[in-house]
């Protein structure tokens, strides 16, 4: 996985505080940019703002629309009508709680949410190992009881819950049960086929593992064809089968891209495949879920193994890794020909617009901003004494306190730019970091290690997420 911000946010999270307007030491920092309050107060003031507090305030709840940070989820109902508990990974990427998460909201089953750390990321509750002992994510307390593996917990919730939502499983002997069996051996196979091409150095003999996965990949089209509407079994909404796709489909579009470059995402080749995926992200329960590319290619390598590039991937390599400039200003993130179209904005996400994008990551910037700053002087600062399999995770890591001062300073200038325009602040902030050169290296360092670790869905969603990460690049030159 990618040890973002979540291993950081078992300290804390992006967007799970409430702003705050403390006169702290980090936010005392002599510089030209507003304070934290200020900044604070003003993104607060902008639609967006105002409907990302308003959201929060109904999240709180345990109503309003779904989100990585919920803790509750009630869909009109009491609290004490909750039955099931969710445990599943901090980070919001496991592709198998993912599947679960989807079924639950799908279903409006009224349930609670328990965040534990993946193993590559950090430890795990002592409590959680005492119900869990093998650790293993998801899990679901229903009734008192617990269970793991997300195929049996997802049958185990439509049969609980069967006049909750649509049914996820067809009945036993019913054509349709036959045909979601069918489909659920053919998404083994295409997993397997994945991995065989994945996390194996180039594409085969022959490109033997490409042309496997390739036919395969037909097959899937040719079945998603096959019934009205873009769904594997028809309806109105997606079944257990369509879940049990797509949370692996998301990552084989970013990751076979990234390591192989091909492009999944191509309405030509694969014209049913992208149809379905453009269904599910019109559906609010899956952008909720849905990863970024760069988190996904960060986080397949901790859970699942290295992937082996080839050098026709390095074009989307480095699109993906904003190496190309994509996580540059202008922003181009909602441009249907950004990153090469590999995996376009959601509709609903680009109907947004930029500036909703750039106050969406001011808003989750400064709604934490202090941890977020101390999370960023780790740079510098001391490794943690007990490390993770995850490169990217470092949750025992120690703050370097000199590096407070310079780092808050410099994100509060990145806060004020996206809320006012780079243009507006540019003269100031230049000012000020381009004058930093005794510190320049260690500032530099921080903000990198910070924009490396922003993770959708966890801390933003992906238009906010490329702003945050293009702004700091903004600043970083600026010291440079």
């Amino acid at each position: 996985m990618f040890a973002l911000l979540r291993p950081l946010l078992t300290a804390f999270s992006l967007s799970s505080r409430p702003m705050r307007t403390l006169n702290s030491p980090v936010m005392s920092a002599v510089t030209s940019a507003p304070t934290v309050a200020e900044l604070a107060a003003a993104v607060a003031g902008t639609p967006t703002g105002r409907r990302l507090l308003d959201e929060e305030v109904a999240r709180n709840r345990g109503e309003g629309a779904p989100h990585s940070d919920a803790r509750l989820r009630l869909f009109g109902k009491s609290e004490s009508d909750v039955r099931v508990t969710l445990y599943r990974d901090t980070a919001a990427w496991c592709p198998y709680c993912q599947k679960v998460w989807l079924l639950l909201e799908e279903k409006q089953v009224p349930y609670k949410i328990t965040k534990i750390n993946m193993r590559s990321y950090g430890d795990k509750p002592a409590e959680y190992l005492r119900k869990v002992p093998n650790g293993l994510l998801p899990a679901l307390e229903i009734d008192g009881k617990f269970m793991t593996d997300s195929i049996p917990i997802m049958l185990t919730i439509d049969a609980a819950f069967a006049d909750h939502g649509p049914r996820m499983v067809p009945a036993a002997g019913s054509a349709d049960r036959a045909a979601a069996d069918g489909l659920l051996r053919l998404e083994r196979e295409l997993f397997r086929d994945w991995c065989s091409l994945t996390f194996q150095p180039g594409t085969g003999l022959f490109g033997s593992n490409k042309k496997a996965f390739e036919d395969t990949l037909r097959k899937v089209d040719s079945a998603l064809g096959g019934t009205p509407g873009p769904w594997f079994l028809g309806g109105e909404a997606p079944s257990l089968v369509d879940l049990q796709y797509v949370s692996h489909v998301e990552r084989m579009v970013a990751s076979l891209a990234y390591w192989k470059g091909m492009r999944l995402r191509d309405a030509t080749e694969y014209p049913h495949l992208c149809a379905w995926l453009d269904a599910f992200e019109a559906r609010p329960s899956y952008l909720a879920t849905k990863s970024d590319m760069y988190t996904h290619v960060m986080d397949i390598p901790p859970q699942y193994g290295p992937g082996y590039g080839i050098g026709e991937a390095d074009p989307y390599a480095k699109a993906i890794t904003g190496k190309d400039g994509s996580w540059d200003l202008p922003l181009r993130v909602l441009e249907p020909s950004f990153q090469y179209s590999l995996d376009p904005t959601p509709a609903a996400l680009a109907a947004l617009g930029e500036e909703a994008a750039r106050h969406e990551a001011a808003f989750e910037l400064l709604s934490n901003f202090d941890a977020i700053a101390a999370f960023a002087a780790r740079a510098t600062g001391q490794p943690g004494a007990k490390r993770f399999q995850a490169p990217l995770a470092d949750p025992y890591a120690v703050s370097d306190p000199a590096a407070l001062p310079p780092v808050s300073g410099a994100l509060r200038h990145v806060a004020d730019a996206l809320l006012r325009g780079t243009e507006a602040v540019e003269a100031a902030a230049a000012a000020e970091l381009g004058s930093s050169s005794a510190r320049a290296k260690g500032l530099v360092q921080c903000l990198e290690y910070l924009r490396e670790r922003i993770g959708v869905p966890r801390d933003m969603s992906a238009p906010a997420a490329v702003a945050l990460r293009a702004h700091i690049n903004w600043a970083i030159r600026m010291v440079k």
